[in-house]
């Protein structure tokens, strides 16, 4: 099939044809399968990501743009679709390891006797810090303001709260320096 067939069933198919929606398909199911495996392992993961790219085809039909082949548009549409599927792959294994390192933190009596060392630590360097010291760092750390709103807030220059904030993260560093 020429490109000037599959344009000609590319229209009949926006105009709601169902019989060309379905040359298309199985044109080009195989080859978008081959090439979504590529990118993603799991053959049952790449037919579904395939068989949901068809799907978006013929309920977007009516919005369809295609700028080059019907060929290179499937085979972007499939790589984008591959791609976005590892990022959430990979986003959905990131937490569940940082949760399970979490689960692991958690249960060893150790581990919760050192963190409760360490917020004690950082309490007692906290109340040891000069009061303005404290509130910028505060301010930066706790309230999520920049340097500007806290020099507006506490009614200081800003180079005042970077003098302050660079005291305060050397204080910390060397009261918390057994933790570190």
């Amino acid at each position: 099939m020429n490109d000037n067939e599959l344009m000609v069933l590319v229209n009949r198919m926006v105009g709601g044809d169902r019989n060309a929606f379905n040359q298309i398909f199985r044109r080009f199911y195989t080859p978008m399968l081959r090439f979504c495996c590529r990118f993603v392992v799991d053959e049952d993961e790449a037919a579904e990501i395939v068989q949901d790219l068809f799907v978006k085809l013929w309920t977007g039909r009516d919005k369809l743009k295609i700028n080059t082949s019907l060929e290179s548009y499937l085979l972007r549409s499939v790589r984008n679709a591959s791609i976005t599927y590892i990022n959430k792959v990979r986003s959905h294994n990131d937490v569940h390891e940082r949760l399970a390192i979490e689960d692991i933190d958690a249960s060893d009596p150790s581990d919760q006797l050192q963190s409760k060392h360490l917020e004690a630590a950082y309490g007692q360097v906290l109340a040891a810090m000069p009061e303005k010291r404290r509130e910028v760092f505060l301010a930066s750390r706790f309230e999520g303001l920049k340097y500007a709103e806290i020099a507006e807030k506490l009614n200081i220059s800003q180079k005042t709260v970077e003098a302050h904030m660079g005291a305060a993260i050397k204080q910390l560093r060397e009261g918390l320096k057994e933790f570190l």
